[in-house]
């Protein structure tokens, strides 16, 4: 898009006079038509119906009074509405170098560009929602992708509401993105509609990946879907976690709630990061609690080996029983450690561990009985 000053209104430092020129039919849907023009040097879209009827040309009026006070960078920017163009009333708009989501994909942008557009087209959704306007139409066609910086622009409010509206409301949607409420034009439709519309989008741009996600997107009940964007943004951003670290957050939040109710989402993090690390500190503690107590095993049973007198019976045999007395010393020890944790795979690592280390214990025992008998009994 060639965007430095398109997203600025038209104003004063601009020269506004002349008339329109260059005028060329770029696209044409079921309800309007569309088409770039240039003036004082610069190019603009203008969108009109598709007649002139007045029912046709009261929505054009409304789709304009509800756009006008949209302000984002990854929403269409709209100037001005004009009684008198070229092609007729129209409403007149930035001009988007670019293409279609759908043309975008077809082009087979990596992961990394993917995600930042489902981000931007998740912020728009957003911004939208916030300010009290439902998009009703959210599909790639309507998604279009700036050609110098990869950029969203949504596009098409002609089936938009919201409460000011009330009476022209004009409900809509594409098969395959309208949510199941909004193809049957039900009363009560809300912003789980768009979500609805978001999940299907999603499951375009990510084929196969992220189920959970666009699963709870798009179910056929509005009740079980993402409440909000915002709530839906939260699950996108979490996406990588592991369900048992998921869980684990979720144990967290539920014991801090109170807390967490009058702090930031980066206060969150910060108390998620230090539970962490806590269960690190724990589970470090241990693997040294195992390590010391082994060590004062071996060299409590290694002194009693070395502590038979030479009148001894059986001294091998003395010195076996000394060692499986080191064995359950160790296995006590071991089972205090693993009865410490309940995490299954901390568990299967500290008794993989403890294993070697007795192993490791034991078979310097058995050689230095051996040693130790052969230089005092000449065994």
């Amino acid at each position: 898009m060639i965007e430095s000053e398109s997203f600025r209104p038209i104003s004063a430092e601009l020269d506004y006079s002349g008339r329109y020129t260059d005028v060329e039919l770029m696209a044409t849907t079921s309800h309007a038509r569309l088409y770039r023009m240039r003036r004082a040097g610069r190019l603009f879209m203008a969108k009109t119906t598709m007649s002139d009827d007045a029912r046709s040309l009261e929505l054009l009026q409304r789709e304009y009074e509800l756009t006008l006070r949209l302000s984002h960078p990854h929403v269409i920017h709209v100037y001005t509405y004009e009684a008198t163009t070229p092609v007729g009333p129209a409403i007149i708009m930035e001009y988007v170098d670019g293409c279609t989501l759908t043309e975008y994909l077809a082009s087979r942008p990596n992961k990394a560009a993917r995600q930042r557009v489902f981000e931007q087209l998740l912020s728009a959704t957003a911004y939208l929602h916030k300010a009290g306007v439902l998009h009703n139409d959210l599909k790639p066609d309507n998604i279009l992708i700036t050609r110098t910086d990869h950029d969203v622009r949504l596009i098409d409010f002609g089936f938009s509401d919201d409460d000011s509206h009330d009476r022209l409301r004009a409900l809509g949607g594409t098969r395959g993105y309208a949510s199941p409420e909004l193809a049957a034009q039900a009363h009560g439709i809300d912003t789980r509609s768009d979500i609805y519309s978001l999940g299907h989008i999603m499951q375009q741009l990510f084929p196969g990946r992220y189920k959970r996600i666009a699963g709870r997107c798009t179910h056929p009940k509005c009740e079980r879907r993402y409440a909000d964007v915002d709530s839906l943004a939260r699950a996108w951003r979490y996406r990588r976690l592991p369900l048992q670290l998921v869980g684990a957050l979720a144990v967290a939040v539920l014991i801090l709630l109170p807390t967490l109710l009058y702090m930031g989402e980066r206060q969150q993090r910060l108390q998620y990061m230090q539970a962490i690390k806590r269960e690190q500190q724990v589970v470090d503690s241990l693997f040294q609690a195992i390590d010391k107590g082994y060590e004062q095993a071996y060299l409590l049973t290694l002194d009693s080996i070395r502590s038979i007198v030479p009148t001894a019976a059986e001294p091998y045999s003395e010195a076996m029983l000394m060692i499986s007395r080191f064995y359950q010393r160790t296995g006590d020890i071991k089972a205090e450690a693993l009865s410490s944790v309940t995490d299954k795979t901390t568990q299967s690592q500290l008794e993989s561990y403890s294993n070697h280390l007795y192993a490791t214990y034991q078979t310097q025992l058995v050689k230095a009985s051996e040693r130790w008998m052969k230089a005092q009994f000449d065994w």
